[in-house]
């Protein structure tokens, strides 16, 4: 999860509207098998006030690299206010943490950024990334699946991965919140990027669940819907971040569910040095604490693993 810094910004109200795409997010390479329903994402998010602004893109590099270079540029505020949302069918140069490459297959998966200037002091803006940890894990535990939150920025279901989170602050615009997400939706196995992943639609075969054929139309209203339940639950926990200027009230949801914490984890370190330890709680700031031989050492990067009874990843 990149660290998150800058001032705490306000909420920047505009005209609910749907505008032209950037240039820059037009390709012809998305497969539209599974499009989304932006008229139904319309009517959710839209309307009723919950966002300011979305696009869907037929493709893209990177959603939050769109939106980072948008930052630079004159006007940002008024064209990306507050609660305005980027999302492609497909992405074909994501950037995850530590810079790490990945790309999702058009139709197959959710990948979106929203664009957030909240109030809250620069030292709890880790919590953004948990927040939408929070509402995705909710989201899925409605659909009766399994779901947690693995320190800091991925959502699993029994320890395979279905999303990732990663939020940047653009160094133009520091009062801003870049909250990038990426869902696994109807992916099929042999279409994971690792073998630990999955998808929300293979968790529903694996639980028994209905699950609609994936070329079917009812497989891309389960993408649309998806994301617009996801929205809608950040949205509502935004604002009860945003009335208080504070994380506080929805901390402890957040910890709640945390798989990591209580875990036996290995922490690889930027520099190649590693930790073991039990993890015990987060940290004001979002980091994780870890209890290391006896000391509590705080982690506010680097790679996470939950090890097995045995001692393994």
């Amino acid at each position: 999860m990149s660290r998150c810094s800058g001032r705490p910004g306000s909420p920047t109200s505009a005209t609910m509207r749907w505008t032209p795409v950037p240039s820059c997010c037009r390709t012809s390479s998305c497969n539209e098998m599974h499009p989304l329903d932006t008229e139904l994402l319309h009517r959710r998010l839209v309307q009723p006030g919950l966002y300011a602004r979305l696009h869907r893109v037929e493709s893209t590099g990177s959603t939050n690299a769109d939106l980072l270079a948008a930052s630079a540029q004159p006007g940002f505020s008024e064209q990306w206010p507050h609660l305005s949302v980027l999302t492609a069918e497909e992405q074909t140069g994501g950037r995850g943490r530590l810079a790490r490459a990945w790309s999702s297959p058009g139709g197959g998966s959710l990948s979106s950024s929203i664009v957030l200037r909240p109030s809250l002091p620069p030292e709890q803006r880790h919590w953004l990334s948990l927040a939408a940890g929070l509402a995705l894990v909710g989201v899925l535990r409605s659909r009766g699946l399994p779901a947690a939150m693995k320190w800091p920025n991925d959502v699993h279901v029994e320890d395979r991965k279905i999303s990732g989170i990663l939020a940047a602050v653009p160094p133009q615009s520091p009062e801003t919140v870049i909250l990038g997400c990426g869902i696994n939706v109807l992916l099929s196995a042999d279409q994971l990027p690792i073998p630990t992943a999955t998808s929300l639609l293979l968790e529903l075969q694996r639980a028994g669940l209905p699950a609609p054929a994936p070329d079917s139309p009812q497989a891309a209203r389960l993408r649309t819907e998806l994301l617009a339940d996801w929205l809608e639950s950040l949205a509502g926990l935004l604002q009860r971040i945003q009335g208080a200027g504070d994380i506080e009230p929805i901390r402890q949801e957040i910890i709640a569910v945390i798989s990591t914490v209580g875990r036996q984890v290995r922490v690889e370190l930027p520099d190649g040095s590693t930790a073991h330890g039990t993890a015990t709680g987060v940290e004001p700031e979002g980091a994780l604490a870890v209890e290391v031989d006896g000391r509590r050492r705080s982690f506010s990067v680097g790679d996470v693993y939950h090890l097995r009874q045995s001692g393994g990843a």
